[in-house]
Formats: structure tokens, C-alpha cells, sequence
């Protein structure tokens, strides 16, 4: 039974506010979120990918990209790569999909298959990145409000500290130092203790 492919349809295209350009969003006939919402039912299978039309993703990505050109930040680059990265790995794991299930006997089909199976865990990969990379930029915004204790200790702290005393001198920092890096001679560990008995053929026959 062959199944159903939806043709979804471009919607309005991401707008731009205050001069920025909000994150890229998709306006399917049956999706309407964030592209890394789509990414997260597809990888979770309530989402087949060959119900989703890539041409019209794609569409909508250039119409996103064209609107930060126009924004005062300009298009960044990252993220582009970033998107041509996931739908070309989209495209080929949709193009696996779609061969036909049951049995394999011919090699190139099993090789499609198998590149399916490898381009679901660089998905996972790709979601697990972009987590990671959300926590990081958090902590990184978050230690950035933190700033280091720079002046010097109070008078009444500072008299308690204990005298520092270098009781050490130039000689004896080479005396230390000529030990330290004399090369130490390879310990030998005799085995002239262990024997084995000599024992003839005849008593071990016997």
C-alpha cells in the first residue's frame, strides 16, 4: 500500500522586529513550529519524513536567510552551514525511506539501509550538540555576570596571615635540583633464587 505524501504549503516567511529577525520557524500543511522541533518529532518517529516536503523547507530557510540580510546583523554564516548540514542529511535519510521494505538481497539496498540507520544517529548527534551547545552559552552568560574579588586583603585579615620564611638558599636550591634531575639507575631484580628441578624423562613418564 502506497502512502500518502503531503505537499505542504509556504506560509508567511519570518518577519523582522525591532530590527531582528526572529529564529527560523516553518509553516507546513501538517507542521507549524521550529525547524528543531521538526527535527525532534522525525527523530522520535511521530514524524515520518516522507511526509515533509524538503523543497519547501528549503524555500523557506532562503526566504529566512534573505530577511537577516536585511536585519542589522546580517546573515550569519553558522547557521547556514549549519542548515545545509541537516537537509542534506534530511534528503538522504528521506531517500532512504522511501526504498522498498521487507527482505534485501541486493548489496546497494542494504548499503541505503544502512547509511539510514547511520544518518538517524547523526541526527541524534546533531540534536545532542545543539544541547550541549545551549548549556554551555547559558553557563557562559551566566559566569559573565560573575566578576573576581580584585583589591587586596583587609588591614585585620591581612595581619593574620603567617610570615612567609625561605629558609632555602642558592646552594641548596641546586643541591635540590641536582638531585632531582640526576638520572636514577634501573633497578635490577635478580631471579637467581628460582630454580627448577632437573627431572628426567623416565620420572616424569613414571
Amino acid at each position: 500500500m502506497s502512502q500518502e505524501i503531503f505537499t505542504p504549503q509556504v506560509a508567511a516567511t519570518p518577519s523582522i522586529t525591532d530590527g531582528r529577525v526572529a529564529g527560523f520557524s516553518l509553516h507546513l500543511e501538517n507542521f507549524d513550529g521550529p525547524f528543531d522541533l521538526l527535527l525532534q518529532l522525525i527523530s522520535r518517529h511521530k514524524m515520518d519524513i516522507t511526509e515533509v516536503a524538503l523543497g519547501t523547507v528549503t524555500d523557506e530557510f532562503i526566504s529566512y536567510i534573505k530577511q537577516l540580510e536585511n536585519s542589522e546583523n546580517g546573515w550569519d554564516l553558522d547557521k547556514t552551514t549549519e542548515f545545509l548540514v541537516v537537509a542534506a542529511t534530511l534528503l538522504d535519510l528521506k531517500a532512504a525511506k522511501l526504498l522498498p521494505s521487507g527482505e534485501v538481497d541486493d548489496e546497494s539496498d542494504l548499503a541505503l539501509l544502512e547509511a539510514r540507520d547511520l544518518l538517524f544517529a547523526r541526527l541524534l548527534q546533531y540534536r545532542a550538540f545543539k544541547e550541549i551547545a545551549a548549556i554551555f552559552s547559558e553557563r557562559i552568560e551566566r559566569e559573565e555576570k560573575s566578576f573576581p574579588r580584585t583589591v587586596a586583603l583587609e588591614p585585620h585579615f591581612a595581619q593574620l596571615l603567617p610570615e612567609v620564611l625561605i629558609g632555602v638558599g642558592a646552594q641548596r636550591f641546586a643541591a635540590i635540583a641536582n638531585r632531582v634531575l640526576t638520572p636514577k639507575t634501573t633497578p635490577i631484580f635478580s631471579i637467581d633464587h628460582l630454580h627448577r628441578p632437573l627431572v628426567s624423562v623416565a620420572e616424569q613418564a613414571g
